[in-house]
């Protein structure tokens, strides 16, 4: 099944789950990857990676000691993952984003240095957007970077209250167009 079926059929049988019927656009990862700091960063996590469109552009701006942790629930994703990507540093977890710190230190790793998620916060409750974004603040290092897309602008309220700073930029070369929201822990 090719990539674009694979996401295609993923969303029709799981919508809320799945979040997206198209893979990222180059306007969007562009957006994405220029915002991570690769000259510093050890530890990168990726949350709902899809078919690894970002992923792949990380690996490939990714210093050669960088780990990248990427959470994906849906296990076609994650045997996808496994089988199109063969690098040494990418490391798939079939893991909730609410576990980001407890599948971390399976690996030795304290903290992150930054944090990238395509999920579909508009999809889920309330509460498990405050415990995901809770998670992911509590999982990086100060200074760390919290990057996440989404397909609406709701966001910001909430990210506000758990980050000192918060960037929003809009792209529209995706489908459907994309806000882009660049977090900072101080």
């Amino acid at each position: 099944m090719n990539d674009s079926l694979l996401l295609l059929s993923s969303f029709i049988k799981k919508p809320k789950e799945t979040g997206a019927v198209a893979p990222s656009s180059k306007s969007l990862t562009k957006e994405i990857i220029k915002n991570i700091d690769f000259k510093s960063s050890r530890n990168i996590v990726e949350l709902g990676p899809g078919l690894g469109t970002f992923t792949k552009a990380i690996l490939k701006r990714a210093n050669l000691t960088t780990k990248l942790f990427c959470f994906e629930v849906n296990r076609k994703f994650c045997s996808y993952l496994n089988k199109k990507i063969i690098d040494e540093r990418f490391v798939v977890i079939n893991a909730s984003a609410e576990k980001i710190n407890h599948n971390l230190k399976k690996f030795n790793v304290k903290k992150a240095d930054c944090v990238i998620s395509g999920l579909p916060f508009l999809n889920f409750p309330e509460s498990k957007k405050q415990a995901i974004i809770r998670e992911v603040k509590n999982s990086l290092n100060d200074g760390g970077k919290f990057i996440l897309f989404q397909y609406t602008n709701g966001l910001s309220k909430l990210l506000q209250s758990y980050f000192s700073k918060v960037d929003r930029k809009f792209i529209p070369l995706n489908i459907p167009p994309a806000f882009v929201y660049i977090c900072k822990k101080q």
